[in-house]
């Protein structure tokens, strides 16, 4: 009996045996229905939450409509219990396995289909010894699209499948895994791996590459201040461009402005229209740059007066 389990891991889910009729597939994870070609047998071992239409609050991203749609047209779908919207799904064995094979080494959704695939291979053999027959090729696990790397989803998951791994090679059977695979690889032996090379020198690259990391966290806050100061420095810079650049007369000192006011029509009428008239401000001692400038003042209102037609034509002289 041959049993391919898949997993989502890209590295060599394209290398199962799906040609190979004599493979028996079985599968999981959301990310890999796309990519399979053929399934013997489905697992969602996980609370079933489907997708509620109309409420996007509920939607589980690993439950997409169409991955529920795909898992209803299976042969075969083993949940934690039957679902209306999986015709085919049966409830998982879970009491069955953790008396054969007891509590401590259901660490993933692997490991639980690597105890069924054992339990279906030892039964399978006790058939096939009982009715007198010999085996045409020797029973297999073989395991694609698998890796378990050693981050922190998956490293204490990868020993509960080295785990099964282990006892199905001490049953004779043989254990399939592609050198893409890194599921193989035992995690290094505590303490005493302190002392070997390997370990003395990675210690020591690690070091440095979180030294460096460090520098540029420092260097990195450094620019950032930079950067905030530079952004400052350009929205002040553009205010003072759009407020004080080119030299030009605001509103306040334009005297063709000012002499639509009504205020400044009755200083023109007074200072240009009637000249003997002199307006000196209260306690103040006029000086002869206050002169000057009533008189530079004066032309300019002058001017914009007589453009403005405000000036009053002067009577011809009496002739004696």
């Amino acid at each position: 009996m041959k049993i391919a389990i898949m997993g989502s891991a890209p590295s060599s889910i394209r290398l199962a045996p799906f040609s190979d009729p004599a493979w028996s597939i079985w599968g999981c994870s959301p990310g890999l229905f796309p990519n399979i070609p053929r399934c013997d047998a489905w697992f969602e071992l996980h609370r079933w939450e489907p997708p509620v239409i109309g409420n996007a609050a509920l939607q589980k991203p690993w439950f997409s409509p169409e991955y529920v749609l795909w898992m209803g047209s299976q042969k075969l779908v083993w949940m934690k219990d039957k679902v209306r919207e999986i015709p085919n799904s049966k409830p998982f064995p879970e009491e069955e396995m953790r008396h054969l094979f007891g509590d401590y080494f259901f660490t993933s959704s692997i490991a639980w289909m690597l105890a069924m695939a054992i339990d279906q291979i030892i039964n399978n053999r006790d058939k096939t010894e009982s009715a007198g027959l010999v085996p045409a090729e020797p029973d297999a696990i073989g395991l694609y699209g698998v890796d378990m790397a050693a981050d922190e989803e998956y490293g204490y998951q990868r020993a509960g499948c080295q785990h099964f791994i282990t006892l199905a090679h001490t049953l004779d059977i043989q254990i399939i895994v592609p050198p893409e695979s890194d599921l193989l690889r035992p995690m290094p032996g505590y303490g005493l791996a302190e002392s070997d090379q390997w370990h003395i020198k990675l210690l020591a690259r690690q070091n440095e590459l979180q030294a460096r990391l460090a520098q540029c966290d420092a260097q990195l806050a450094n620019i950032t201040q930079q950067r905030h100061f530079l952004a400052g420095a350009i929205s002040d810079n553009d205010y003072h461009m759009k407020t004080w650049g080119q030299d030009r007369d605001g509103r306040g000192t334009n005297p063709g402005i000012l002499a639509a006011s009504p205020k400044i029509r009755a200083l023109i009428n007074k200072t240009v229209l009637e000249p003997n008239a002199v307006v000196v401000p209260e306690a103040k001692t006029v000086t002869q740059a206050d002169i000057d400038n009533a008189e530079l003042v004066a032309k300019r209102l002058a001017t914009a007066a007589k453009s403005m037609g405000l000036t009053k034509a002067k009577k011809a002289p009496k002739r004696k």
